[in-house]
């Protein structure tokens, strides 16, 4: 029984993480980042340093 009260909690650990992240908008600066960009936190967009091929 306990096991299954460890994976329950981890689980929704990873759901408040996942959620505080989406709000917060990692998931867009993560994007960003992985195309070769800066993000603007203020402005909210991404500044890609080159043109997307």
């Amino acid at each position: 029984m306990q096991k299954h009260r460890r994976k329950i909690l981890i689980l929704l650990a990873l759901l408040a993480l996942g959620g505080i992240a989406w709000a917060t908008g990692l998931n867009r600066a993560g994007d960003c980042l992985l195309q070769g960009g800066r993000w603007n936190w203020d402005g909210g967009f991404c500044r890609l340093d080159r043109p997307a091929p």
